[in-house]
């Protein structure tokens, strides 16, 4: 077990992991993502269309784009393959130009088969308080 793994393995119910911030999230971001993912929804990457169409102030983040984020709270410190479940709400859009703090706390923490399986509740916010995703994620430290 690496020293990363013994951080994870000894955090208990209620602390928290360390946040992530993201920074402004461009529109060049949000255009590699929409290649990357093959999700070309025109209210991603279509200024025009988003504002005249979809009646949106601008292009917005994919959902998935957050997720992502909130994904790696999660693994920072986690042997790959560890993640044995995530899921995610969405809550609210995220917008080009917001700064997203993500965030985590461990909430349960059970031993199985000789591993720790941590789960931790997640939660993404906008640089005006604003929860835009929320969710959990369950990782297995030690042998499963």
């Amino acid at each position: 077990m690496n020293e990363q793994t013994q951080k994870l393995g000894s955090l208990k119910v209620g602390d928290t992991l360390p946040a992530l911030q993201t920074g402004p999230i461009s529109r060049h971001a949000i255009a590699l993502y929409a290649a990357g993912s093959s999700d070309l929804n025109p209210i991603h990457t279509d200024i025009d269309f988003a504002k005249h169409k979809a009646g949106l102030p601008d292009v917005i983040v994919h959902g998935m784009f957050v997720m992502g984020y909130l994904a790696k709270i999660g693994t920072e410190y986690a042997p790959a393959g560890a993640v044995r479940r995530i899921k995610t709400q969405f809550r609210t859009m995220t917008n080009v130009g917001d700064n997203l703090v993500c965030t985590g706390k461990v909430t349960d923490k059970q031993s199985r088969d000789g591993a720790t399986i941590l789960t931790c509740a997640l939660a993404a916010t906008r640089q005006d308080d604003v929860v835009v995703a929320t969710g959990e994620i369950d990782i297995v430290v030690g042998a499963a």
